[in-house]
């Protein structure tokens, strides 16, 4: 599973690979929602396959409605830091922030050699903080993300992948000498969708289909999506799907839920289309000298996935596949993410 197919933009829920999704069901004010913390581990186990991502973790909390805090509130103080951001304003009620921990770490596809070869992704650690603001338009919604930390041996990710290897018996990760440098991270993204049709059935099985599109702009990543998400199941109206870990959206399988008093279920099947300028997972660090890979600027990947909720847990299952961002014999990043969320 692969880096950059994951991260790249934070779009609909996953601009570079990862679940599909949007911040809509944020809308309607619900007294009965609540502050949810949710830890997603995205990995290519899931998907049988190692190609070059090798896995990534975050925690992440995001708040109530906004306007169900005081001016006191830590949920309404962090807000007010970013007041400024178009479409967002920390005094409507029905806004949300929230706040994510990621670190992720990247390898070429055989681990066993000391040097790899300079055509694949090189060894990196990136480790980020990040900070999303979701707002409701009505028939649309967006969300702007923040994401500061650092690439290189300072995240520790080559100790953590040897001491986990040694664990489960796996092969030593031996290239890690050759990994990109440190360099400090600061990224901004912007995610859009709307509601383009949404239909209610007599049976309880609604669907409805969310045109996308997100910018992410920063050293971390440059790049542009576009893409179409269609969703279904028995709880559409707050039911977000799963993000990718780079996204800072971690957080938006629980963002605006309510607790559920009987198990409630939706799925995601849907499709983006990446141009990318800049991705440093493959093309390296932009201030300092490193490896990078070549890779293409234009390409396609799907998402499929499933999120239930039950009183006040949600869990999320999604799978990535599709087109490779490299431009050489690699093969498609495909890997999946597992997200548990609880509210209180």
């Amino acid at each position: 599973m692969d880096a950059s197919s994951k991260r790249l933009l934070t779009g609909a829920a996953a601009i570079l690979g990862s679940a599909l999704a949007t911040p809509h069901a944020i809308a309607e004010t619900n007294t009965s929602t609540n502050e949810v913390v949710v830890i997603t581990v995205e990995n290519d186990v899931f998907t049988g396959s190692d190609n070059q991502y090798t896995n990534g973790v975050s925690l992440a909390w995001s708040s109530d409605h906004l306007g169900k805090y005081s001016e006191s509130d830590f949920p309404r103080q962090l807000a007010n830091l970013f007041s400024l951001a178009p479409g967002f304003d920390p005094d409507e009620n029905e806004n949300l922030i929230g706040i994510s921990l990621i670190h992720e770490m990247n390898t070429p596809s055989d681990i066993t050699i000391v040097n790899p070869p300079l055509d694949e992704q090189p060894y990196s650690g990136v480790l980020l903080i990040g900070t999303s603001l979701y707002t409701d338009h009505g028939d649309w919604a967006q969300a702007w993300n923040l994401r500061i930390g650092a690439v290189g041996p300072i995240t520790q990710a080559d100790h953590i992948q040897r001491t986990y290897h040694e664990w489960i018996g796996a092969d030593e990760p031996r290239g890690w000498a050759t990994q990109l440098p440190n360099e400090p991270l600061v990224n901004i993204g912007y995610l859009a969708g709307f509601d383009w049709i949404e239909r209610e059935t007599t049976s309880g099985l609604d669907w409805r289909i969310r045109p996308l599109t997100n910018i992410e702009i920063g050293n971390y990543a440059t790049a542009l999506g576009a893409g179409v998400l269609f969703e279904f199941g028995s709880s559409l109206e707050d039911t977000l799907g799963a993000t990718s870990l780079g996204q800072g959206l971690s957080s938006a399988i629980g963002v605006g839920a309510a607790p559920k008093d009987k198990l409630e279920w939706s799925a995601h099947v849907g499709v983006e289309t990446y141009a990318v300028a800049h991705f440093l997972p493959i093309d390296g660090t932009l201030f300092r000298d490193s490896r990078s890979a070549e890779s293409d600027e234009v390409f396609a990947r799907g998402s499929a996935g499933v999120t239930l909720r039950y009183s006040k847990l949600i869990a999320s299952i999604a799978l990535n596949y599709g087109g490779s961002p490299f431009d050489d014999t690699d093969a498609d990043l495909d890997y999946g993410a597992i997200s548990i969320g609880w509210q209180y």
